[in-house]
């Protein structure tokens, strides 16, 4: 077998097994088509798209989501100050596990972070040189991802334009080596060359070895839709066969964004404010500042969407057979001993997804591992950054988000909760530190300097806000217990939630333009259907 996954034993799953797994699954026992007739017609339908937007496409540039505010600035010695009261220090004595750490966002299972960061690879990619300091007009850069939520970092510009992500025929996806571990025996790493770079979409689902998983899982996906698809239709010619399984995939990818991943970062009633007939009714949003005109947002790719920085835990257990649970990053080159990525992974380190999120069984400590607070702490580990990935300047996460916000012109946290309608943060609550309720773990953002006197980046103010709905916040302290579920609060979680709703808005084949689409009942269970029902099937099957 090579590692491009092509042995016959493993590729396919018969036509038998699919329809036992349908039967196991169905009501009853009964056997059933994994995809009813009335699906199969849909999926080479296109819908119009929802008038709401003023253009009909986002263009593929960035652009402003607030265009007329004024561009924040500060000195990047003030900014220096500011990342380094950031980044946490490395922690000598982790939390050991079976015991709750005080930084632990309970209400978000730790996979979420990296369905985050795998959408992102999915939405936004600035692939210059970038010195980081250069002032930099966002409407002059184009955006490397297709702004629609169609999983090019997954499919490439498809078998004729990135013939080495597809298996020979070009319908199948590409497979890496067979990884154990875990329950998962049919776990994958990424199909790789023979330097062993990985064959991706999108080079960056490479930086970590649970990123790669996620798109792992999706390569498998696809192959068992692509399977599905030949056994039901026997006599369809392989460009129908991948068009229909590419349209199952990335209805049921957009499906689980919108009713599982949005609603866990940003909470249901944005949700609705944003979507309030999705699903089952009228799909069009209601947008108040996304403009479709304007190109993807650095509101929401500089600042907004970088939450998920905040969300990443120093170390994380994979599996049981790798004993000691490993930093996301590190300096070693032993690639045993980080999660790090660009380079074939350990044969042992297949994701036993369990400890990313709640499959079966009841939740307890450590299964699954919960995410990290969203507040302005970011692991000494994201101060690690591996340079190739990451291009020119400082290797640390937070100063490099700060100093991008800066050449971009991005507008301070508060001018744009005044743009929205809202009482912005006060000085006095926008803590920079861990959000653990300890004073010595955090302070008011004038304590690191005045400089950021009612004019906070707005990736840092986004932080600051979720802290201060989850907890009473003032004096630069939190103050009581915690009364609200930590997600992202007004500012943040309007600019993310309307940024996803508009762009799947403007692309005429979305989710939200297929009015008659729901997941296949056969992948939902108890009619649910998200991420980890979609992990649970694909492990299951594929």
């Amino acid at each position: 077998m090579d590692s491009n996954g092509s042995d016959s034993a493993s590729r396919s799953v018969s036509r038998r097994d699919l329809l036992r797994l349908a039967g196991g699954l169905a009501a009853g026992g009964a056997a059933a088509s994994l995809l009813p007739a009335g699906l199969i017609t849909g999926l080479a339908s296109s819908a119009q798209p929802a008038e709401a937007l003023t253009c009909g496409t986002v263009p593929g540039n960035f652009g402003r989501m607030f265009p007329g505010l004024k561009k924040a600035s500060w000195s990047l010695a003030d900014l220096d100050l500011l990342a380094s009261a950031v980044m946490a220090a490395d922690d000598a004595e982790p939390t050991p596990e079976g015991q709750v750490d005080d930084e632990e966002n309970a209400d978000i299972d730790a996979g979420f972070t990296y369905i985050g960061q795998f959408i992102d690879h999915d939405l936004t990619f600035d692939n210059r040189p970038d010195d980081l300091i250069t002032p930099t007009d966002p409407t002059t850069l184009a955006n490397g991802r297709t702004p629609m939520f169609d999983l090019d970092n997954v499919y490439g510009s498809g078998p004729v334009g990135s013939p080495d992500l597809y298996q020979p025929g070009g319908v199948r996806l590409k497979l890496g080596a067979p990884l154990t571990g875990s329950p998962d025996h049919r776990s994958r790493d990424l199909p790789r060359d023979a330097t062993g770079r990985a064959l991706l979409g999108d080079p960056r689902d490479d930086e970590n070895r649970i990123v790669a998983g996620v798109h792992s899982v999706f390569l498998r996906f696809h192959n068992l839709a692509v399977d599905v698809m030949r056994a039901e239709h026997p006599g369809w010619h392989d460009d129908r066969v991948l068009a229909a399984a590419q349209r199952f995939v990335r209805l049921h990818y957009q499906w689980a964004v919108l009713t599982d991943f949005l609603p866990t970062i940003v909470g249901q009633d944005m949700v609705r404010s944003v979507l309030p007939g999705f699903p089952g009714g009228a799909r069009g949003p209601r947008l108040r500042f996304f403009n479709a005109c304007n190109g993807m947002p650095v509101e929401f790719s500089v600042a907004a969407y970088r939450f998920g920085h905040s969300m990443v835990r120093p170390i994380y257990r994979i599996n049981q057979a790798v004993a000691p649970r490993l930093p996301v990053f590190s300096t070693s080159m032993d690639p045993t001993q980080s999660l790090g990525g660009f380079q074939p992974s350990p044969p042992n380190f297949a994701i036993d997804w369990k400890f990313f999120f709640l499959l079966d069984g009841p939740r307890k400590v450590g299964q699954p591992q919960a995410s990290y607070r969203f507040d302005n702490s970011l692991v000494f580990p994201l101060s690690l950054l591996p340079l190739p990935a990451t291009g020119a300047g400082p290797a640390s996460l937070a100063k490099r988000n700060l100093m991008r916000a800066v050449q971009l012109g991005l507008p301070s946290g508060q001018d744009v909760a005044r743009a929205m309608g809202l009482w912005p943060l006060r000085d006095d609550q926008i803590l920079i530190g861990k959000a653990t309720g300890d004073p010595a773990d955090a302070t008011a953002i004038t304590n690191v300097s005045h400089a950021f006197s009612g004019k906070a980046p707005l990736w840092t103010y986004v932080l600051a806000e979720a802290t201060a709905e989850a907890f009473r916040v003032y004096n630069g302290q939190i103050h009581g217990p915690q009364r609200a579920p930590f997600r992202l609060g007004p500012v943040g979680g309007r600019i993310v939630a309307e940024t996803f709703a508009g762009v799947m808005a403007a692309d005429p084949s979305s989710v939200l333009n297929t009015p008659d689409f729901e997941p296949h009942r056969l992948l939902a269970s108890n009619g649910r259907f998200g991420f980890r029902e979609l992990i649970r099937r694909v492990t299951a099957l594929g």
